[in-house]
């Protein structure tokens, strides 16, 4: 197997692993949402357990993924939308409770906990995000939204996480609980973009390649961006190749090189940092 394959895949795994034990030995035990599927898991933890929670919705969000977005998506996204609970299941079969850290905090523990919760949650997921993977759950709403209707990623994310952390609100009636997860899901994403896509800059790939067709294809098929091409020359060979411009996230940067290994692995891509990108998809609809 492609040693780049096997790292990317143990980085995804040691994402998804930070992410859940930040989950489960934080955020859970104080009752912190921080938004998408756990932050429901946390919610209704009183009447199922998050686990299960966690299980149903994680699948029926990806059979709905199949159905809307493909099986291409559904490739990608199955093993996100299972490591998770499959790991608190091995955490609960070995019958360590949520609260094994937190009951031995004595002070300030609605702090230590947003803060442990969100830092191992938004590295957790930077990680995963970096390496080209997904967990699935809530990531596949936003991701039907973003490509069907063509709403801008940040919003849909902002809006869905909202939309839970308020929910959490009207069920727990906290309103320093409601404080403390309004700042840890700004702390997540904060975390997440520094260690995913460096913060909100966007990158500007160029591609060299004798098969424009098949990159342009992969382009909008993964990231739905619109692409700039031009001819080129060879300087030494004088050879004829298309050069391709594209400007794109850094999280989509990490979707998109594994795509041009696929379908071009002869292209020559490099990369420049764009300090501002305006227009659809960036400052626009």
């Amino acid at each position: 197997m492609n040693k780049k394959l096997v790292s990317e895949f143990l980085n995804i795994v040691l994402g998804v692993i930070l992410m859940t034990l930040g989950f489960y030995f934080f955020l859970l035990p104080e009752d912190l949402v921080i938004g998408g599927v756990m932050g429901l898991a946390v919610i209704f933890q009183t009447h199922i357990n998050p686990t299960i929670i966690i299980y149903i919705l994680n699948l029926s969000l990806l059979m709905l993924g199949l159905i809307i977005l493909g099986k291409k998506f559904f490739i990608r996204t199955v093993f996100g939308s299972v490591a998770s609970p499959v790991i608190l299941s091995i955490i609960q079969l070995f019958k360590i409770e949520e609260t094994l850290i937190m009951n031995q905090v004595t002070d300030s523990k609605l702090i230590i906990a947003a803060l442990s919760g969100s830092i191992l949650v938004g590295f957790g997921l930077g990680i995963v995000f970096r390496n080209g993977g997904t967990t699935g759950g809530m990531d596949i709403v936003q991701n039907i939204f973003h490509k069907k209707f063509h709403f801008p990623y940040q919003m849909i994310f902002y809006f869905t996480d909202g939309l839970i952390v308020v929910l959490s609100f009207i069920v727990f009636k906290n309103v320093e609980l409601f404080i403390y997860a309004v700042a840890s899901v700004f702390l997540t994403s904060l975390i997440v973009d520094n260690v995913s896509i460096k913060g909100r800059a966007s990158q500007t790939m160029f591609i060299i390649t004798h098969k424009p067709d098949l990159v342009k294809k992969a382009i909008y098929d993964t990231v739905d961006r619109g692409c700039t091409l031009i001819d080129s020359e060879g300087g030494y060979s004088g050879n004829k190749s298309k050069l391709i411009i594209c400007t794109m996230n850094q999280r989509e940067v990490y979707r998109m090189r594994s795509e041009f290994d696929i379908v071009a692995p002869e292209a020559f891509t490099f990369m420049t940092d764009t300090k501002e990108a305006v227009g659809r998809g960036f400052s626009k609809d």
